[in-house]
């Protein structure tokens, strides 16, 4: 009777057991699958913030890439979100590192936010700024091509103005005359009857030039190319000229008409085709030829 129910005792230990044992590896099994669906849900919640992680990273870029001045706090934000995807890539991830994470992101996401819109603000100011430049560059540009006509326009009036300031000679004229014991000129052209050269010519009314004494160097060829009267050397740096006298006169911004003789220290006077040339200083301002037969 007591081995009956000792038996029937064990069998029910047994199974009880039986059923534990059952109950611990359905259990075990089932607590297994929830961990690798747990470890399989943080790998893709880590997945997914790193995607939203290089997200922000293209943003920052492009904002970069539009502007031609760099952001320094978007290049500073770029650097930090660069440390947190390196370091969540290499990170284990559980619940908590992943909590930690995703509030990093959000933190940095509402940063960004504030310093998209700061850059675009940055960016349109910066592109008036650009169109204030370029506009007043336009008016320098246009104000400088003004200034450089004005100059051209000047520079031509002055020498327009000296040109006209400038002493002409005009009706050069050069004869042999025959003095007469009276003084009475009488123009010649026979070489044996002159006694002198007379040489004439008009400096016209100019109200633009200053007044005051004034000289002409005249020079006097004869036909055999010497320079008779005087025949005085003067040095300039183009070279040396010589002169047959130098014709002096006052003026005072009226017509002047001047005369003046030039003699051979023999008095004699060849045949042939004479030249009389008037410089101011080494410039050459008139010439005229006569000729005595």
């Amino acid at each position: 009777m007591n081995v009956t129910s000792s038996n029937k005792t064990s069998k029910t230990l047994i199974i009880i057991l039986a059923l534990l044992l059952v109950g611990t590896l359905i259990y075990s099994f089932k607590m297994y699958q929830d961990s690798e669906a747990t470890a399989l849900l943080l790998e893709n919640e880590k997945i997914e913030v790193l995607k939203n992680l290089e997200n922000m990273t293209s943003l920052y870029n492009e904002a970069n890439a539009d502007n031609k001045v760099a952001n320094e706090k978007i290049i500073e934000a770029q650097a930090r979100l660069d440390s947190l995807k390196n370091e969540l890539k290499s990170s284990k991830i559980t619940v908590s590192t992943l909590l930690k994470y995703k509030k990093k992101y959000f933190e940095m996401e509402s940063e960004m936010e504030v310093l998209l819109e700061e850059n675009t603000t940055l960016k349109f100011q910066n592109t008036l700024l650009e169109t204030s430049l370029d506009s007043t560059q336009n008016q320098l540009s246009s104000q400088l091509e003004t200034n450089t006509k004005l100059e051209a326009q000047n520079l031509q009036l002055k020498e327009t103005v000296n040109a006209v300031k400038k002493l002409t000679v005009e009706r050069l004229n050069a004869y042999g005359v025959i003095q007469r014991r009276s003084g009475k000129l009488v123009p010649t052209t026979r070489a044996s009857r002159v006694d002198n050269l007379r040489i004439c010519y008009s400096v016209p009314s100019n109200l633009l030039t200053e007044s005051g004494e004034r000289s002409y160097l005249v020079q006097v060829i004869d036909p055999s190319l010497n320079v008779i009267g005087s025949n005085t050397p003067v040095s300039f740096e183009e070279g040396v000229l010589k002169y047959s006298y130098v014709s002096s006169f006052t003026y005072n911004n009226k017509l002047l008409d001047i005369c003046d003789f030039v003699s051979t220290e023999e008095r004699n006077y060849e045949k042939g085709l004479y030249t009389v040339n008037v410089f101011d200083q080494n410039t050459l301002i008139t010439s005229s030829t006569f000729t005595l037969k």
